[in-house]
């Protein structure tokens, strides 16, 4: 990201695109805040960067990619933008926290309804120009499978105690 920006990439390709997926989403506010601090002294190594890198970043041109158990993202949310992150199950890693990673997402304390919904949909959907899709209803399939998985245990434990 660092050589795309500095090398001008996103002001020669101003319609550009890029996700960085893979690396988390946390580390962006502090990075950008970073790459804005150094680019008076790196600067004559980058003659083609026009702009900020904080201003690109927090262009259309950038998405990341987080993990759902990734905390922090109402502070990349606030610096860098709500368009900035998209939801990755990271399926099928070993780390990957299948079935529950939206359910992480959901439960999840930092973020508001509409942050978790720009975050698990709405985003990749602007991002990839995603057009007649159908109408969204996993996140209330899963809702349900959650609800029925908790009154299964709370049935289970209230038996166990009769």
């Amino acid at each position: 990201m660092m050589h795309m920006i500095g090398e001008g990439v996103f002001d020669r390709y101003p319609k550009l695109k890029v996700g960085f997926m893979e690396g988390g989403a946390g580390w962006l506010p502090y990075w950008a805040e970073r790459f804005d601090e150094h680019i008076e002294k790196l600067a004559p190594q980058m003659p083609e960067l026009k702009r900020r890198p904080s201003d690109i970043i927090r262009s259309e041109q950038i998405t990341l990619t987080c993990e759902s158990e990734e905390t922090g993202l109402d502070r990349v949310f606030a610096a860098n933008g709500e368009d900035t992150v998209m939801y990755a199950s990271d399926y099928c890693h070993w780390d990957c926290h299948f079935p529950y990673s939206v359910k992480d997402i959901i439960d999840g304390k930092d973020l508001s309804f509409a942050q978790k919904e720009k975050l698990l949909s709405k985003n990749a959907i602007e991002f990839f120009e995603l057009k007649n899709l159908p109408q969204p209803r996993a996140l209330k399939i899963a809702r349900q499978s959650w609800d029925n998985d908790g009154q299964k245990k709370a049935a289970t434990a209230w038996a166990a105690r009769a």
